[in-house]
């Protein structure tokens, strides 16, 4: 279940509920966006034998306070070559991107890079080349979208979905600002202490799973 928040929220004349499983105090006017690091968020899952839905986990995160938007970022293969097994792995995620649009989610795919790297036998002294795909720009984008929207007061909280101390820097940012940063994740999945202790509040998935599972197809 999720923890209770870290520091009261200031404005007393909102309208307070209370969550009668876990006695948090949470604002239903506060407004409310949901940043998910998908790539974080499905390795995580991985790891545990399951798969999220985003759209259940919207709804569980969003907690009756007024949601104004969820961005999704995540990336694919910039090109599967004649790599069909490949090709029809991006064909069904894609497939499910367009379900999280229809859903009224705000998707950034960005492609993957190809990038080489050189690796060089002790025993032998010859070199090989390898290549592989690599993920830039979904942090970046990520972080880009939560300051310009922090920046422009479009939300009182923001919700981050994933484990990753990178965003460590824009927390900070925001909260600097007066706004609430929650962060959402897998608690034995390796996220950071740090990260934990810097949100206003943690909220630990695998207390929510039932919720947030895929149905069986």
């Amino acid at each position: 279940m999720p923890a209770p928040l870290s520091r009261p929220y200031a404005t007393a004349a909102r309208n307070l509920y209370i969550l009668q499983d876990t006695k948090s105090i949470l604002m239903t006017e506060d407004r409310l966006m949901i940043f998910i690091d998908g790539q974080n968020l499905m390795g995580g899952a991985r790891k545990l034998h399951v798969q999220v839905d985003c759209v259940k986990l919207r709804d569980a995160l969003a907690e009756g306070r007024k949601l104004k938007r969820v961005y999704y970022y995540n990336s694919i293969p910039s090109n599967p070559n004649n790599d069909l097994e490949l090709k029809k792995a991006i064909d069904k995620e894609m497939s499910y991107y367009h379900y999280l649009e229809y859903s009224g989610f705000k998707n950034s795919i960005i492609p993957l890079r190809k990038r080489k790297f050189e690796f060089k036998c002790e025993n032998c002294g010859e070199t090989t080349t390898i290549e592989r795909d690599v993920e830039k720009g979904v942090d970046v984008a990520l972080v880009s979208d939560m300051l310009s929207l922090a920046t422009t007061g479009a939300y009182d909280v923001a919700t981050i979905v994933s484990g990753d101390l990178d965003y460590h820097k824009a927390i900070d940012e925001i909260q600097r600002r007066g706004l609430i940063v929650e962060v959402a994740y897998f608690r034995s999945q390796g996220i950071s202490k740090d990260l934990i202790r810097l949100a206003d509040r943690f909220i630990d998935l695998e207390e929510i799973l039932d919720k947030i599972k895929r149905d069986n197809r």
